[in-house]
């Protein structure tokens, strides 16, 4: 009885990894989801690479901590939080407004080109917690997109262009 609970666990694991990276792999082949590798992230990354990578280490921690989540929301949210379109520096557009503001551009923006569920707004909208005025998350989903961009962040800007994939391969040797 115990080794068919264990094989069942193991197959519903491995599907759900399978539903993860068809999602991902689903949004980053959409045309508009692919012009964020126009604008660049935490000075060496593309925004859509930051996406990517958050999206990948949302789904580790998930896996790692054992939290029962919405792998397509997860996805969809992970690489949808910084879905705006662009240059805040070219554009003149100051730290702190762009930090508490880009949020809701970003739900706003994803909004017109997608149908998101619930959850998958509150991960976009959340994503910035806790800076002051910013949403709070009230989904797991939410709560790994907001701690894994800040991560991926540090990362990104501390070590230029990460892959985040790579990292997390050193981490399980």
């Amino acid at each position: 009885m115990r080794a068919e609970i264990t094989e069942l666990k193991t197959a519903r694991s491995l599907e759900r990894g399978k539903q993860f990276w068809e999602t991902l792999t689903s949004m980053e082949n959409n045309p508009r989801v692919k012009r964020l590798r126009d604008f660049t992230h935490h000075r060496f990354t593309s925004r859509l690479g930051h996406s990517h990578n958050v999206a990948v280490y949302s789904y580790y921690l998930a896996r790692k901590w054992n939290w029962k989540v919405n792998v397509e929301s997860l996805a969809v949210g992970a690489i949808l939080h910084d879905y705006y379109h662009y240059n805040r520096k070219e554009d003149g557009i100051g730290g702190y407004t762009h930090i508490s503001q880009h949020p809701k551009t970003a739900l706003n923006n994803a909004q017109q080109d997608f149908n998101l569920n619930e959850k998958e707004k509150n991960i976009i909208l959340s994503h910035m917690w806790p800076v002051p005025r910013s949403a709070r998350p009230r989904c797991r989903e939410a709560v790994l997109v907001c701690i894994a961009d800040k991560y991926c962040a540090y990362q990104e800007g501390v070590n230029g262009n990460v892959d985040i994939e790579k990292i997390l391969r050193k981490k399980s040797v």
